[in-house]
């Protein structure tokens, strides 16, 4: 019986060295819902939005972390990757930092709702493309929103000004520490040359509660597993985002 136990569990350990590779990079199709989302905010789909695996039908939920790319309803390939494997990520191993804090305000949109929600959503993207986002929330006129995701005094001249304080700065006050964020995947797409030059945006899946992503890749299978959003801009019947 132990020598059966033991068979076993060198059977199940090779298995898990033979597909470990995977969980750094594989791939997997997604197809956003439309819509995408039920909040809107400013032109844009904020909060989790809905996404269908083409190869198993399951949904999914996935947060945006790309506000550089647009994307659209059309099934589309990504590459996933484990959190703290950011080779090949639209942003980069350069980027660890402003991964740590997406993630970090990721978890903290989870828990908001309406506007403070897309206040978030427009902080996990400013963490990566500030000039932008202060660009769209002065289109918008929006003092309120520029104010949340800078700092308090953000808005000034008829315009949003990129600062480092508000969400952001909250952001980048927290002390994070080694696997914080390890039931989080990055979803990558296609880019020819970095932000702004991609297929669609890259996206973040959480895992199920008390799951590592690694763990998760290994016993699901990146084939049967999903999860990718529409974009940003232009809502709805006009467009994506």
């Amino acid at each position: 019986m132990r020598g059966a136990i033991r068979s076993a569990g060198w059977l199940m350990m090779a298995c898990l060295l033979c597909l470990a590779p995977s969980a750094f990079a594989g791939t997997v199709t997604l197809q956003i819902n439309n819509p995408p989302s039920n909040n809107i905010l400013d032109g844009i789909y904020v909060g989790t939005y809905g996404a269908t695996n083409t190869s198993t039908g399951a949904q999914t939920q996935i947060i945006c972390d790309d506000f550089k790319d647009d994307s659209n309803f059309n099934a589309a390939t990504y590459v996933t990757h484990s959190f703290g494997n950011f080779i090949g990520t639209v942003w980069g191993p350069g980027a660890a930092a402003q991964y740590q804090q997406a993630a970090w305000l990721t978890l903290g949109m989870l828990q908001q709702s309406g506007t403070q929600q897309g206040y978030y959503s427009y902080a996990i993207w400013a963490v990566f493309d500030p000039s932008d986002v202060a660009k769209w929330l002065t289109t918008y006129t929006d003092s309120s929103a520029c104010n949340a995701v800078f700092g308090s005094g953000s808005w000034g001249g008829g315009k949003c000004n990129a600062g480092s304080g508000g969400l952001l700065g909250s952001a980048a006050g927290q002390q994070y520490y080694q696997g914080e964020f390890s039931n989080f995947l990055i979803l990558t797409p296609t880019c020819s040359a970095g932000p702004g030059t991609c297929q669609e945006q890259e996206f973040f899946q959480l895992v199920p509660e008390g799951g590592s992503a690694v763990l998760y890749l290994l016993l699901a299978g990146l084939s049967c597993f999903g999860a990718m959003v529409y974009s940003r801009r232009r809502v709805a019947m006009a467009g994506l985002a």
